[in-house]
């Protein structure tokens, strides 16, 4: 565990963050965030240039019982403000700052606007699977897991890609994603113990390799914590890849992420170039090597599995529910 001394030096750091972020952004036009209601769940989300995926993206999640929408923009030149303009759920911020890693912007909304509430904060590229979701949306799940005392929903992160080599995809905004690239790797997550860094609440362990360490032979984080009751005690971590001083419930969700369609050669090239991504962007370095070396090429392979909804998930073991989670959604007794 980190010395006092170094976890101070954390929160120290991520204060400075928190308030340089917060003085870079500007909320767009003048629909005002109105107070949050009880039982609602808002959803955060961060992107640069996703007018592709954020049409889907959205819908998805406001059928999902999603209320309200923080939307910041990192001055996207693709049209992705104006995907989102109409629509009086959506409330935009902007910053013109360059990333400075992964919750930079996230954290001083959820400071400002959902302390005490449960949330979900994804990325445009990404969807929230969870047990029971058919039965269950999720304000509903929200209650559920208010229940049972916990504050965190843990997640398996999972690439999602089409057979298809990439840059042959041809996907239209607003489709379902989950048509468009519908395989993905069903082995490969590797169970590891979680280093905490404070004291307190922390996961046992997070889930290492995926998609990402078949094509690169390197560790790739896989577990995500989304969904979470926030409060500023809080230590969340690598993009939620792990979170601290929250207690996790025993259920396992998931997040489908879309990153692999028509348009990622070319923000694997020019993200390479930029380097603000972790690690001086060396994940979208080693994806523009393979480009150029390649040409393009596809994630597919014969042991990839077609998804199927979230039971195949829970049946391939990389989602978990329970019988109380069940019997919330009024499935009781359906399973064994």
């Amino acid at each position: 565990m980190s010395s006092a001394r170094e976890r101070l030096q954390i929160r120290a750091n991520r204060w400075v963050r928190r308030k340089t972020a917060w003085l870079g952004m500007r909320r767009v036009g003048d629909r005002p965030v109105p107070e949050w209601r009880p039982g609602e769940v808002w959803l955060l989300v961060v992107c640069r240039n996703e007018a592709l995926r954020l049409p889907y993206m959205l819908k998805y999640h406001f059928d999902l019982g999603v209320s309200r929408v923080l939307l910041l923009d990192n001055d996207s030149m693709d049209g992705t403000r104006a995907a989102v303009r109409a629509d009086p759920r959506i409330h935009v911020f902007s910053s013109k700052q360059t990333y400075k890693g992964p919750l930079y912007w996230q954290e001083p909304l959820l400071r400002r606007y959902a302390v005490g509430r449960w949330c979900l904060v994804l990325d445009a590229d990404e969807l929230f699977v969870y047990p029971q979701m058919d039965r269950l949306d999720l304000p509903g799940l929200a209650a559920f897991l208010e229940g049972q005392k916990v504050a965190a929903l843990h997640s398996l992160f999972i690439e999602m890609y089409a057979r298809e080599p990439i840059g042959q995809m041809a996907y239209r905004a607003g489709d379902d994603l989950r048509a468009a690239a519908p395989w993905f790797d069903a082995e490969g997550y590797v169970r590891g113990k979680y280093h905490r860094v404070f004291g307190g609440e922390a996961p046992e362990f997070i889930y290492m390799g995926g998609t990402r360490r078949r094509l690169f032979d390197a560790e790739f984080g896989c577990s995500k914590y989304p969904f979470f009751k926030y409060a500023p005690g809080l230590f969340l971590r690598r993009g939620l890849h792990t979170i601290e001083g929250a207690k996790i419930a025993e259920e396992q969700a998931a997040v489908l992420h879309f990153k692999y369609l028509q348009d990622f050669k070319a923000k694997a090239l020019r993200e390479a170039k930029r380097g603000v991504y972790w690690n001086a962007s060396a994940e979208y370095k080693a994806y523009a090597a393979r480009f150029e070396q390649e040409g393009d090429f596809s994630l597919w392979h014969p042991g990839a599995k077609k998804f199927a909804g979230w039971r195949q998930l829970e049946e391939l073991g990389l989602m978990k529910s329970s019988r109380a989670l069940d019997s919330a959604a009024g499935a009781g007794g359906a399973r064994a």
